[in-house]
């Protein structure tokens, strides 16, 4: 027996168990714990059309006590989603709070001044997020949130995203699109950048949901990596679940280093996630994947993708290269 090559007990390498599961107030909590790890934060996302078609997007993470990074993001005709400058000194960034009252949790800014103030209110159902009034949008729940929970040698992380159809108003012109909330669970001292996955684990991770043209909507989260890492959870229109970690992943890069396409092949389907027209967004910090938005569609589906969420995270350290074709 080899044991040098075998990991130790209770480390199952990138290996995910995956799964759907509710949505509920306590996940929001940052007094939750599960499997013994402690709620980390909240990331709280968005992407949206306005009238003419011209991508929106937002993004804020929300922690214990502090509320330090928001970002919102617009795209004028034919250019790529550049940072609103302005947002940046008007968003609140300081002290928040988090409440609770029964089955509905709200984010709060705490000592902010007129036109700082933020809010986000998670129902059973549904969201509403209100930033400094520059973005207020609402909306219901797509379907059921998914979940997944992996480990390396001496800690764990689980992850939960739940997604909505919403609108309202973004720089106050009408919005059409999707909010995802995504909450990670870490060990103390963990986080997604100080662990397996900011260290090479994470290739590529896409968070899908589309409104077609025929009013029907589709969900899914896919991801590949390092080490056995991936899944692919999917809500299809009939909001019948198809989930495996048994995925293969193949991308096409765009000189400057932006992901073209990520396709996934699993359980007999084929997804591929192509980059918006519009979806280059600005590099935010160094040592941490790029973002971009775009829209992921089953292959072999020729209807109109009317509304989509397509948020992309890529590494560009090379650790991506093995699925890198062309």
């Amino acid at each position: 027996m080899h044991t040098q090559s075998l990991p130790t007990a209770g480390d199952f390498g990138g290996q995910c168990l995956i799964g759907e599961c509710g949505f509920d107030a306590e996940l929001l909590l940052p007094s939750s714990t599960y499997h013994g790890l402690q709620k980390f934060g909240s990331f709280i996302f968005g992407s949206w059309r306005d009238g003419d078609g011209n991508l929106r997007r937002a993004i804020r993470a929300v922690f214990a006590e502090s509320s330090p990074v928001r970002h919102l993001f617009v795209a004028a005709p034919g250019g790529q989603l550049q940072s609103v400058e302005h947002a940046e000194h008007q968003l609140w960034s300081g002290t928040t709070a988090v409440q609770q009252a029964r089955s509905s949790v709200l984010f709060r800014s705490i000592g902010a001044g007129p036109g700082e103030a933020f809010t986000f209110e998670h129902q059973a159902e549904a969201c509403h997020w209100m930033d400094a009034e520059l973005l207020d949008v609402a909306g219901r729940l797509v379907g059921p949130a998914v979940q997944w929970f992996n480990t390396w040698a001496g800690g764990a992380c689980l992850a939960v995203t739940a997604k909505y159809r919403t609108s309202g108003t973004f720089l106050g012109a009408p919005v059409q699109g999707f909010v995802g909330h995504e909450i990670h669970y870490f060990p103390t001292g963990a986080n997604w950048i100080a662990s397996p996955y900011g260290q090479g684990r994470e290739f590529c991770w896409q968070h899908v949901a589309n409104e077609y043209d025929d009013g029907t909507l589709v969900q899914a989260s896919f991801a590949y990596g390092a080490d056995g890492w991936g899944f692919a959870m999917l809500h299809d229109e009939a909001g019948t679940f198809h989930a495996a970690t048994d995925v293969r992943a193949t991308a096409t890069v765009r000189p400057n280093g932006f992901p073209e396409t990520v396709n996934y092949h699993f359980l007999n389907q084929s997804w591929t996630w192509r980059i918006d027209p519009q979806g280059e967004r600005p590099v935010l910090m160094p040592g941490v994947p790029i973002g971009a938005d775009g829209t992921c569609q089953r292959d072999d589906d020729q209807r109109m993708v009317r509304y989509s969420l397509g948020n992309s995270d890529w590494w560009t350290d090379g650790r991506a290269q093995p699925i890198i074709s062309g």
